[in-house]
């Protein structure tokens, strides 16, 4: 599968121990229907709702950083409990109205629901981040988990304009001690803001091209 590469070292193993695997299974799982989802569009006549994938397991450092921080016993235990987004998948569509269609044809897929939910892309962050955010309680179908201990996993679905800005606003945010630290804010506040109304006239052009897109 593209981009089911997970980063994996002696850390996580250490960390997570035997939910690592739990993990894993969790993200095949939610790729697995992303896949048919893919499949039922286009055996349908419709284009196909995602441009492409990304699966990570966040990484053991990162996710101490969010306990600690959160304030949280740091501990496996404690991150799939209480974090959720241990696993995690990002969805990359065409169209803001792809993000809709894939979202209702979640709801749907038998075994899985929706824990969680935050539309950053009706109600963006302050500083202009926009993406559609879900927490999905994951069934296994192995070991003992299966059906009474379902796994959360995170989910983010985005345009390709949503992820372009968020991948550059998430390297810029890590560099420290820059200066005019306030105008580079309100810059990307406004380049954000210019990439949702390109994403809205794309959207609008793909309309009077080939109709209004149906919303299963």
């Amino acid at each position: 599968m593209e981009n089911f590469l997970l980063d994996i070292t002696g850390a996580e193993h250490e960390f997570y121990g035997e939910y690592l695997i739990l993990l894993e299974g969790a993200i095949e799982e939610f790729l697995s229907c992303v896949h048919m989802i893919r499949r039922y569009q286009i055996s349908r006549g419709q284009r196909d709702p995602i441009a492409s994938f990304q699966a990570r397991i966040k990484s053991a450092a990162s996710m101490k950083a969010k306990l600690e921080r959160q304030k949280l016993p740091v501990t496996a235990d404690s991150a799939l409990r209480d974090v959720q987004d241990a696993a995690g998948v990002r969805l990359i569509c065409p169209f803001v109205q792809n993000i809709d269609q894939t979202v209702a044809l979640i709801r749907k897929i038998p075994g899985i629901e929706i824990l969680k939910e935050k539309d950053y892309i009706r109600r963006p962050k302050p500083n202009g981040y926009r993406s559609y955010h879900m927490i999905l309680s994951m069934p296994l179908r192995f070991l003992e988990r299966e059906p009474e201990h379902p796994l959360p996993a995170g989910g983010q679905l985005r345009t390709i304009a949503m992820d372009c800005w968020a991948s550059i606003e998430h390297q810029l945010k890590y560099k420290r001690d820059i200066a005019h630290q306030a105008l580079i804010v309100q810059e990307l506040k406004h380049c954000a803001d210019g990439i949702a109304s390109t994403d809205l006239s794309l959207q609008t052009i793909r309309e009077l091209m080939e109709g209004p897109m149906e919303i299963t």
